[in-house]
C-alpha cells in the first residue's frame, strides 16, 4: 500500500516536518514559552491551569487549542478531502500557512500573543493538510506517532518480521527533520531573533509555488 504513494507526497512530508520543527522551536523560545506544534502537551496544561485556578494560564492555553483546531478547519474548508492526491488544493493551503507564520513573526515582534496563536494555527492547518492516504499516516507536526511507529517497527524487524523498508526510512526521514528543523530554529533565532519565523514561512511559501508547477505540469502532461 505504502508504495503506491508518489514520491513528493514523501519529500513533501520531509520538508515540512523539518518547517514544523522551527515553527516549534522558536515559539518555545519565545515570551511565550509554549509549543506550538504538539497539541497533547498544550492541553495537559489546560488542566494543570485550571487545577491551579490560573486564569491567565487557562486562557492562553484554550486559545492555543483553538488555534491549532481553527487552522485544521481551514485546511477542511479549503481541501475538502482527507485523502492526499495530487489536484488538490494543497497550494492554496500551503499559500495561507506561509501567510500566517508572515503574521506570526509580526506579531511576535511587537510581544503581542497573537504571535502564539498564528503560528498555532498554522500548524494546525499543515497538519491536518498532510492527512491520510491509504490508510497510511504522515505526520509533520508532532512526532509522538511518528516515534511511536517508527519503535513498532524496529519491535516487529528485531523479531524477524518483515518490514516495509520505504515506511522505515520514510518516518526516520520525518523524524531526522523535525530534529534539525528544532536546532535550526535555535540557531536562527539566536541570530535574528523572531525574524526566524520567516523561514518556515519561506519553506510553505515555496512549496506552495512548487505544487502549483506540478500540478500544472501534471496538467500538461496528463
Amino acid at each position: 500500500m505504502i508504495n503506491r504513494l508518489p514520491k513528493w507526497i514523501w519529500f513533501g512530508g520531509v520538508i515540512l516536518a523539518f518547517s514544523a520543527g522551527i515553527i516549534n522551536s522558536i515559539a518555545f523560545l519565545s515570551f511565550a514559552q509554549q509549543a506550538a506544534t504538539h497539541v497533547t502537551g498544550i492541553f495537559t496544561h489546560l488542566s494543570m491551569n485550571i487545577a491551579y485556578g490560573n486564569n491567565n494560564g487557562t486562557l492562553i492555553s484554550f486559545c492555543i487549542l483553538l488555534s491549532f483546531f481553527c487552522g485544521s478547519v481551514l485546511s477542511g474548508l479549503i481541501i475538502m478531502d482527507a485523502q492526499l492526491k495530487m489536484g488538490r488544493r494543497y497550494g492554496v493551503a500551503l499559500a495561507l500557512e506561509c501567510l500566517l507564520l508572515i503574521g506570526s513573526t509580526y506579531a511576535f515582534n511587537e510581544k503581542s500573543i497573537w504571535g502564539e496563536y498564528l503560528a498555532c494555527m498554522a500548524a494546525g492547518l499543515q497538519n491536518a493538510m498532510v492527512s491520510t492516504y491509504s490508510g497510511t499516516l504522515v505526520r509533520t507536526t508532532h512526532m509522538t506517532g511518528v516515534l511511536t511507529d517508527f519503535g513498532a517497527l524496529t519491535g516487529q524487524w528485531l523479531r524477524g518480521i518483515r518490514v516495509q523498508g520505504l515506511k522505515f526510512k520514510i518516518l526516520f526521514g520525518i523524524l531526522l527533520a523535525f530534529f534539525w528543523g528544532g536546532f535550526a530554529g535555535v540557531l536562527l533565532y539566536s541570530k535574528i531573533g523572531y525574524f526566524a519565523m520567516l523561514a518556515p514561512a519561506a519553506i510553505t511559501g515555496l512549496s506552495s509555488l512548487v505544487y502549483f508547477w506540478l500540478r500544472t505540469h501534471q496538467k500538461t502532461t496528463g
